[in-house]
């Protein structure tokens, strides 16, 4: 149900095991935002309606697999179950089909720089890793999570991002890690409320067992791990151990009080280890936090490899690791007998961490003219990403902000409103909901109608060391197809801008 890139790499799956499946799009034709995708899965040996009407579904249908897009509150998801048609999304398919075992990170903001962290960080202990699932136009090569499952043989990790929206509709999915980055007012406009978001989130950990990892921050209010209190994944006394439960995952948690990664002025403290805030390739204070949890999620996924297979590369690594802890401790303080921890860090992860190179579209820099830096953060999509995006940029900030608020109410800009109160900053807002935005603001921005003229305003006020950044802090879908076209016009117009500098 859903003509995209997710509704393509099921239909490859089905018909490559020999299944019949036909993929349904409410979209005519004429007006699917990918055409190329018919013709795809056309040649897969699918059948491919488009123009459907929403309501009824071909005979014999015995499963229907849900775009992420479609809302769980659809008329026809109801009818179809009470019809006896199992309903699943993507990510369950995937998880069924799947050989490779999958580490998943969810989260209002950083999920994608912490997957792809998390990625690096395997790669460099030598482990066959694929980026997938709800990733796009990174810069990374990425895939879906079906795509990923079909393809991985099972001694490959698939690390994937995963959101709310295909978070509803699983039954069984068990990633060997689950993890998230940070839960805050975002897609009010698909769910009753912030509760409900929420606890849609936390459902990646649903299935998990004593066999499986969570990776949280700290004493975070907005996160349930089953078996657990929440907020209190910190066991006293239990240095370098993980708080486990009878019922649930054991628990990892990173942040200024993690138990198992902590983040201080200085540097990175990781289970045994720690790594200099100067050896890292960046700056930005929630860079830190995704390094954190990237981490944790890249050890807990050996640490599970290695308790299934006691002989395999994994174990061989953490064996290693301890054999490095026990001949680098000074025997004078230690004694020629010291225990080492349970939990030691193959150092090789922090390899990971200082080769990473940030994503396309997240505080990606443009280039600078006369001092003027620009940065495209188009996928910043909610207040609290755009809250991290300015704390990142130190320096005074034109913002072009606007889009689709997806329903989120005046207390959920709230923050953002106090964060700029001092005036160092200046917002330049355009798109649909620009008049509401201003109003939760505090009334006194410009509204500019189009993003290029909220820039073309930005230049002209802009001078050294000032940065003109786009964080619309808003879906996209008012003026552009999604977030990657909406970044993709902002370089075009920054590059114009840029090149009249050189050429002057």
């Amino acid at each position: 149900m859903g003509l995209g890139r997710s509704g393509l790499a099921v239909a490859k799956a089905v018909t490559r095991s020999g299944g019949n499946v036909v993929v349904l799009d409410q979209k005519p034709e004429g007006q699917l935002a990918k055409p190329e995708l018919k013709a795809e899965a056309e040649a897969t040996g699918a059948k491919v309606v488009t123009g459907w009407d929403g309501a009824t579904l071909p005979d014999g249908v015995t499963q229907l697999v849900v775009n992420p897009a479609v809302p769980m509150r659809h008329p026809l998801l109801a009818s179809a179950r009470a019809a006896g048609i199992e309903v699943i999304g993507e990510i369950e398919f995937a998880y069924r089909i799947a050989k490779a075992p999958i580490v998943a990170i969810t989260g209002s903001n950083g999920k994608s720089t912490t997957v792809v962290m998390t990625l690096q960080c395997l790669t460099a202990c030598g482990f066959e890793a694929r980026l997938c699932g709800n990733l796009y136009g990174s810069g990374y090569e990425e895939s879906t999570l079906t795509e990923a499952a079909l393809e991985a043989s099972d001694s490959e990790i698939l690390v994937a991002e995963v959101s709310s929206f295909q978070l509803e509709t699983i039954e069984r999915f068990r990633p060997m890690v689950a993890g998230i980055t940070k839960i805050a007012p975002d897609h009010l406009d698909r769910y009753e409320g912030f509760t409900e978001y929420a606890a849609t989130k936390n459902r990646i950990f649903e299935n998990q067992t004593a066999a499986d990892f969570a990776v949280v921050r700290a004493f975070d209010p907005d996160v349930r791990v089953p078996g657990h209190v929440s907020g209190e994944y910190r066991p006293r006394g239990l240095r370098g151990k993980a708080e486990t439960s009878t019922t649930g995952p054991r628990v990892l948690t990173f942040g200024a009080s993690g138990t198992h990664a902590q983040i201080d002025e200085a540097e990175i403290r990781i289970l045994d280890k720690s790594v200099p805030l100067r050896d890292l390739p960046f700056t930005e204070p929630h860079n830190y936090q995704n390094a954190a949890m990237a981490a944790l999620m890249a050890f807990a996924a050996i640490r599970a490899r290695a308790e299934r297979d006691p002989y395999g590369a994994a174990a061989q690594l953490l064996a290693d690791a301890q054999r490095d802890w026990q001949a680098a401790r000074p025997r004078r303080t230690y004694g020629p007998n010291a225990v080492a921890p349970e939990y030691i860090l193959p150092a090789k992860i922090l390899d990971g961490l200082r080769g990473f190179r940030g994503l396309a579209h997240r505080m990606e820099m443009v280039g600078s003219r006369d001092g003027v830096r620009v940065i495209n953060n188009s996928m910043c999509t909610n207040p609290d990403a755009v809250m991290n995006g300015l704390q990142a940029a130190k320096d005074p900030v034109h913002m072009l902000m606007g889009g689709i608020n997806k329903d989120l109410n005046e207390k959920d800009w709230q923050p953002l409103r106090a964060y700029l109160a001092n005036r160092r900053h200046r917002v330049y807002l355009f798109g649909r909901d620009a008049g509401t935005i201003n109003q939760y603001l505090g009334g006194n921005e410009t509204d500019y109608g189009m993003m290029d003229a909220a820039f073309f305003a930005a230049t002209q006020v802009a001078r050294k060391p000032d940065i003109i950044m786009l964080a619309p802090g808003c879906a996209s879908s008012d003026q552009f197809r999604d977030f990657v076209h909406r970044g993709n016009v902002f370089k075009q117009m920054a590059k114009q801008w840029l090149a009249e500098g050189v050429a002057q």
